[in-house]
């Protein structure tokens, strides 16, 4: 069963350290439980690479279920580094898991004057190289803890739960699941997760300024309890829809 998670995000922008209001979001639930529950997850199944559909930001643009970061990527200005040779891998989560942040939290993250705290979101859901499900779920076979480097420059870790699903703990220590087998695209990989990233945000340095990703001092982000995945869950055998 899905257990709520609240958690307290903090987005800093301007060149001084004035936090704009704290954005809270409930964790999203774990991968839906297969038709048939049981105690151990099922392991991802062995099929074909299916061939690419486009670039990596065609496919978000192309798809029902990610119109809110299809949006976000826009507004941060990160659609050249999905549209270009790559290859690169995002972990994307769906409009249902943007629609679990606080009221505003999107409306905020739109608004051309917190560019620089929607750039820190979605480079930090994107990472250079080409990751599929089920070449995570192999190197986990033999690594237990996978660290990836995000553009964001802070790292994102990569578990296994249970047999075959696969675990996301982002820089605040919050955790979401990869829903589903990974879409393959011309320039890299598309991951469909069920929760929102939270890097540890910092603010903006101030004109002429070095640029560094050490967190900013002031206020602090907060996390509460994350989500388990359920009995039976399956990081690979999910149905055919685009993960939230």
């Amino acid at each position: 069963m899905p257990m709520l998670n609240k958690v307290a995000l903090v987005f800093l922008s301007g060149a001084a350290l004035a936090a704009t209001p704290a954005l809270a979001q409930t964790s999203g639930t774990a991968p839906a439980q297969t038709a048939t529950p049981t105690p151990t997850p099922a392991p991802i199944p062995v099929q074909p690479t299916a061939a690419p559909t486009g670039t990596v930001a065609q496919i978000i643009a192309q798809s029902p279920d990610h119109a809110t970061l299809e949006k976000l990527i826009v507004a941060s200005g990160q659609s050249a580094a999905l549209s270009g040779p790559g290859p690169v891998t995002i972990f994307a989560p769906g409009d249902a898991a943007f629609s679990r942040l606080a009221p505003g939290t999107v409306e905020q993250l739109l608004d051309p004057a917190h560019q620089w705290s929607a750039q820190q979101i979605v480079k930090y859901h994107i990472v250079q190289g080409s990751y599929s499900a089920q070449d995570l779920l192999k190197q986990l076979k033999t690594t237990p803890t996978i660290t990836l480097n995000t553009l964001d420059g802070q790292p994102l870790t990569v578990t296994a739960a249970g047999a075959s699903a696969i675990q996301l703990t982002d820089a605040m220590g919050n955790k979401a699941f990869v829903t589903k087998l990974s879409d393959n695209a011309s320039n890299g990989v598309v991951e469909y997760i069920n929760s929102v990233l939270s890097p540890k945000m910092v603010a903006k340095p101030a004109a002429g300024a070095p640029t560094g990703t050490a967190p900013a001092t002031g206020t602090t982000p907060t996390t509460g309890t994350t989500a388990t995945p359920p009995a039976g869950s399956d990081s690979g055998d999910q149905d055919s829809g685009n993960g939230g």
